[in-house]
């Protein structure tokens, strides 16, 4: 037998429902649909599973190994909390998703994530353009979507750049050089010396950009 209850306390209880077991003791359970389940015995009160709740939530919800996510380069703990409305907010080094339940969290993060490329990499495209735009007079269209092998896309053809929304992850002067690469590339189509040229002419730090990211995995995506 099962009932679903509101919390009666003031705290950030979530809604749930209790199933009565013979079991002793209370235990509890998020269901894949993110509903909060309670087990208990008939002897025990509302008051001593809403206290058990709450002494318990966190762990349940965000448990002590958290995992993290790395956004701009910087490391941030990722900690879920309930709460009256769905957002997504940063606090020093934490990532704090905020949802009605536990099923919506996973889908606002990467709203969070998606919305996040498109504002942030189309601002870094409108401010690297001033760079450029002493040779190249009109500024591609920028399109942002997830790509397994390359940071960036040219298409001169269709005055076109498509960035690859991963670049969230990594540091703010190499998304820089990125979007500077690509639109060399606009006049450039090649990795030539006139290609390299051009580049050192409008970042002459170019290869220090290059150096912020770690792995030589990820550095094939340059080339």
């Amino acid at each position: 037998m099962s009932k679903k209850l509101h919390s009666t306390r003031k705290s950030s209880i979530p809604e749930y429902s209790v199933k009565i077991t013979k079991q002793k003791g209370i235990r509890m359970r998020v269901t894949p649909q993110g509903e909060l389940v309670v087990h208990a015995n008939p002897f025990c009160t509302k008051e001593s599973i809403e206290k058990f709740i709450q002494d318990h939530v966190d762990e349940l919800y965000f448990p002590q190994k958290s995992s993290s996510v790395r956004l701009f380069g910087r490391s941030f703990q990722i900690r879920k909390v309930t709460g009256s409305s769905n957002h997504v907010s940063t606090c020093e080094h934490e990532l704090i998703i905020q949802a009605q339940d536990a099923a919506s969290m996973e889908k606002i993060y990467l709203e969070f994530l998606k919305q996040t490329a498109k504002d942030v990499l189309s601002d870094i495209s409108d401010m690297i353009f001033l760079r450029v735009q002493h040779i190249l007079e009109t500024k591609p269209k920028i399109q942002i979507r997830r790509m397994s092998s390359s940071w960036g896309v040219c298409h001169p053809e269709k005055g076109t750049i498509t960035l690859n929304t991963e670049l969230i992850h990594y540091p703010v002067e190499f998304i820089e050089y990125v979007i500077c690469h690509e639109f060399i590339h606009m006049i450039e189509p090649n990795h030539s010396k006139s290609f390299y040229d051009r580049l050192n002419e409008v970042m002459p730090d170019y290869k220090r950009r290059i150096d912020l990211i770690e792995t030589s995995n990820e550095k094939q995506y340059l080339m």
